[in-house]
């Protein structure tokens, strides 16, 4: 690197958001003051469409240079954008169980639904049926820097942004070639990472033109929860001991399905203290051990992943020319193939089932009269005193068929193209057509048929005794021997057959398409030359914009009908939607540059479009900023957002998820020893819960998850929000490089769109435990259907407008770069968010929900109160240096008198350094270890998210080193 432009570098670049970024447009204006070529340079910030010299966004606004992503050895941008305070982690490469493959940002925790994705200004592609952009899409080697505007935005982006937008701008006039490469590894040599990217661009035609393509490949290793000591064995929350009502800790295990086949049932004479009996391997039985260690629980964690293995292709490619002073026309293409499978325990299937039992050679006699006498069918033919069948709730972990393997891939296509260019002075134009598409398939591996395993359990009887027939062989036969039927020894461990493994295996598949289509067209300007504001001339912006979107979600047959056990059914799933909009902005500079008035403006905005699902919607904007000198800048902004539902929250039909969640008739339920016991009992036979089993384990949701039925709904509305800004930027004169600012934000969401009652476990709790809303004949109680056995078979969910959800907190940024001569250059960088409320109100009457600071089974994802990330680096002549410092408070387990041991988790500190050195002017090395001090993640139980932590909050690889080559020619 020559001359000294490594100063320059480390003064221009912003360190990481914050400060630097809200006043981005003061650090162009004073670039400006010191050179002539500038005068006419204008920018646009997001957040506006106005493009305006010495403009400084309104909203706060952070960004993510490329320089980070060098440093940070970023390969997939979500695990950079996630440690942004005004984030909380969505999906990323640890999502294996809940996660479909895909990599999402969302801001400010409302959802990935209400962050609005743009490329270079513009809109990208979504890669399903909630409308949520993959970032693994978008080519990490192009970004020049990412800008973050938390608060609606929908007066000048249209629906969708109104948690805010985040906005990923290319490079457009790279000159030369690069080429990257860099590899990533655990300090126990694993989760590998390897990328590598090519870039090369140049103008041509005596630079009226310039193309740039990059292409880049990623391929991620696969690191499973077995191969971590605090994720190797599934943990949950052990029985209360001491009779004070609360778990006393963690058990090993893991509730969702047992070794052997297990049967949950009362009634068994030899073992009536029990929770249910238990086949051992000879098919004999024993009482099942259902707390303690050890226990009889599955565990199922070593085999799921823990990192999501991933191979990925990108090609970018950008290119303009200038046909003449008023035209120039561009086009951008971007092609990614991303394959990302999921690994799960073998399937555990929990089905209520008729089976042979008189004469089963699989069960021993002994076994066969235990069961007879507690849960026989009342048929015994052949007089012998033991039942022709039996039924039951039957569990079974299905290790014989192997794991369960759901493999996404994704082909995205975005095309754009476009003309730009003056009018005239003061009057810019742009407009672009562009249409993505993503091209989906998905395939499963593990999944068993459920009328295939009641099949096989039904052994053939021609002579009609009574007894099962055996052939010479003293084999028995299928009862219906269609389909290739093989007889299942399902009664102890690793006895089914291969064959009758092959029998019960099913493969589904699906294909899915989604298509976005837009024209947009604006004008840009100002009333320079003809009227001015005593501040100068107002500028302006406006234009009309049609989107079309449409998804089609095609599955195999047995995966739509939901005859599968193992992943979700799902149903197949078509919608779609377009819109007419027309906004404008305007930016009135009322004052400047006279006393007690540096700058005195405001900025308005109005947004107006014709949904075809929900008719006509409006949006707008005010904003206004008041410097009385010039260092100190205050700001503010209100913003109403809108955001239409999305093809699949109108448009999907029912389909099935388990939740987390308690079912209070259950033994580990809560409602044991507290006053409304008697009520909550009620309720439950109320239900057909069977008086002996009520508040017994014997009901205990498997993994402490509940089916539910979620499904769209055509009849919704729109969602609208109110946003709030207030703040202030310091950046005092007597300090240079100094920069601070503090803001105020408070979102709130009404009509938000919901699942009915707030989701599986508020309906659970709302039935039971709130004597205003619940009760029997209440709508939480009608939408929970039970078993004959009187576990809960699915609770019906569906979406409406109805929910309320408030944000509130302050953000504080600040920046400071020091110059110190021949010993280098000093930069210090701070971001922090401190959020003072989180509440969300599942619909009008309920009780709020308070997530703040919370975490679990209700809240999800840890929200601290407070959390930050600064970063501290040095620079002199070849070496850049950079520590970060990321913090993450506090949270609390948000259930606290159910299910789960009520815990906290305390606040965690993460540092990771790096270090580049340009070896040449083209050669330059970086290195750098994430998880500096190798924290290890917090351990909790039943309220984790999976492998007993929250993976995408706390780090769970360990010490992590990097390494990263670049060369330019």
């Amino acid at each position: 690197m020559n001359g000294n432009t490594w100063k320059t570098r480390l003064l221009a670049t912003s360190v990481f958001a914050g400060a630097a970024i809200a006043m981005a447009g003061y650090s162009v204006a004073q670039d400006a003051a010191e050179d002539e070529d500038a005068v006419q340079q204008t920018i646009t910030v997001t957040g506006s469409r106005i493009q305006r010299l010495d403009f400084v966004s309104n909203s706060p606004i952070s960004t993510v240079d490329s320089e980070q992503f060098e440093l940070t050895g970023t390969v997939n941008t979500e695990s950079l954008l996630n440690t942004l305070p005004q984030t909380i982690p969505g999906f990323d490469r640890t999502s294996n169980n809940p996660g479909n493959g895909t990599a999402t940002v969302d801001l400010r925790g409302l959802g990935a639904n209400r962050t609005l994705v743009l490329v270079n200004g513009r809109r990208f592609v979504p890669s399903g049926g909630d409308g949520v952009v993959d970032l693994n899409n978008i080519p990490p080697a192009l970004i020049e820097r990412v800008e973050v505007v938390t608060g609606g935005a929908s007066a000048v982006y249209g629906a969708d942004a109104v948690a805010g937008v985040v906005n990923f701008i290319l490079k457009d006039d790279f000159e030369g070639v690069q080429v990257d490469a860099g590899y990533e590894a655990t300090q126990d040599g694993d989760a590998e990472i390897f990328s590598t990217a090519f870039t090369v661009g140049g103008n041509f035609d005596d630079g009226r033109g310039n193309a740039v393509l990059s292409l880049s490949y990623a391929d991620r290793k696969e690191l499973f929860q077995g191969d971590r000591d605090f994720s190797n064995t599934a943990l949950f929350d052990a029985a209360d001991s001491d009779g004070d009502g609360r778990p006393d800790g963690l058990e090993p295990g893991g509730s969702s399905g047992v070794p052997d086949t297990s049967i949950f049932a009362g009634g068994f004479s030899d073992f009536s203290d029990s929770a249910g009996i238990i086949f051992n391997q000879d098919g004999s039985v024993r009482p099942f051990i259902a707390g303690g260690e050890p226990n009889d629980f599955y565990n199922y964690a070593p085999v799921n992943y823990i990192q999501l293995p991933q191979e990925r292709f990108t090609a970018t490619g950008l290119a303009s020319y200038e046909i003449n002073e008023n035209f120039e026309a561009y086009t951008q293409f971007s092609f990614a193939n991303n394959r990302v499978p999921q690994q799960l325990a073998p399937t555990p299937i929990f089905e209520s089932s008729t089976f042979s039992l008189d004469g089963n050679p699989f069960i021993t006699p002994e076994a066969q009269q235990i069961i007879s006498d507690g849960i026989g069918d009342g048929v015994d033919t052949d007089g012998d005193g033991i039942d022709d069948t039996a039924s039951a709730l039957l569990r079974r972990r299905l290790e014989e068929t192997g794991p369960r393997i759901n493999t996404d891939t994704f082909n995205n296509f975005q095309f754009t193209t476009g003309l730009r260019g003056d009018i005239s002075e003061n009057i810019a134009y742009d407009v672009y057509f562009q249409e993505g598409r993503v091209e989906a398939s998905f395939s499963q591996a593990g999944n068993v048929s459920r009328n295939s395993f009641n099949q096989g359990l039904l052994l053939a009887d021609a002579d009609g005794d009574g007894n099962v027939d055996l052939d010479a062989s003293g084999n028995p036969t299928c009862a219906d021997t269609s389909g290739g039927c093989v007889p299942i020894n399902l009664y102890g461990q690793g006895n089914i057959s291969p064959e009758a493994a092959d029998f019960l295996s099913i493969r589904t598949n699906a294909d899915a398409d989604y298509i976005q289509t837009l024209f947009v067209a604006t004008l840009s300007g100002d009333t320079d030359g003809l009227v001015s504001l005593p501040g100068g001339a107002i500028g302006w912006a406006g234009g009309v914009e049609y989107r079309e979107e449409s998804f089609d979600f095609r599955p195999s047959q047995a995966l739509a009908t939901g005859e599968i056990a193992g992943f979700n059914g799902q149903p197949a799933q078509s919608g779609g939607f377009d819109v007419y909009e027309a906004y404008a902005e305007v930016y009135l500079p009322i004052l400047a540059d006279v006393q007690f008035a540096d700058i005195l403006a405001m900025e308005l905005a109005f947004r107006t479009g014709e949904y075809s699902t929900v008719g006509q919607v409006e949006t707008y904007k005010i904003a206004g900023e008041w410097a009385p000198i010039e260092d100190i800048r205050f700001r503010g902004s209100f913003n109403t957002a809108v955001r239409a539902p999305n093809i699949g929250e109108l448009f999907s039909p029912s389909s099935e998820g388990f939740p987390g969640a308690a079912d209070p008739c259950a033994a580990n339920g809560g409602a044991v020893g507290t006053a409304d016991e008697a009520r909550v009992r009620g309720i439950c036979e109320a239900q057909g819960v069977p008086t002996g089993t009520v508040f017994s384990p014997a009901i205990n949701p498997a993994a402490g998850q509940v089916r539910g039925l979620f499904g769209g709904n055509p009849e919704l509305d729109v969602e609208e929000a109110d946003t709030y800004t207030v703040g202030v930027v310091y950046s005092p004169s007597f300090v240079d490089d100094l920069t601070i600012t503090f803001d105020y934000f408070d979102i709130e969401i009404d009509g938000a769109i919901a699942s009915f009652g707030g989701g599986v476990n508020n309906i659970l709790d709302n039935c039971f435990n709130n004597t205003e809303t619940g009760g029997l004949g209440s709508l939480f109680c009608d939408v929970i259907q039970r078993r004959p056995d009187g576990t809960i078979d699915f609770v019906a969910v569906q979406s409406q407008n109805a929910a309320t959800q408030t944000k509130k907190g302050f953000d504080l940024t600040g920046e400071y770069t020091y110059d110190a001569g021949d010993l280098g250059i000093f930069a210090f960088n701070y971001v922090g968010t401190l959020t003072t409320e989180d509440e969300f109100l599942a619909f009008e009457g309920a009780d709020i929900i308070d997530c703040n600071g919370s975490f679990g089974v209700t809240c999800g994802e840890p929200i601290p109160e407070y959390v930050h990330r600064a970063t501290a680096r040095y620079a002199r002549g070849p070496i850049t240096g950079q520590l970060a410092w990321r913090y993450v408070g506090e949270v609390n387990d948000d259930d606290d008198d159910t299910v789960f041991f009520v815990e906290t988790i305390d606040a965690v500190n993460y540092f990771d350094a790096s270090a580049s050195y340009d070896v040449t002017d083209n050669l330059t090395l970086t290195f750098g270890i994430d998880n500096l001090l190798d924290e290890e993640p917090p351990v909790i139980g039943g309220n984790d998210e999976q492998a007993n932590t929250y993976p995408a909050t706390y780090d769970v690889f360990g010490r992590t080193f990097f390494g990263r080559v670049s060369a330019t020619f």
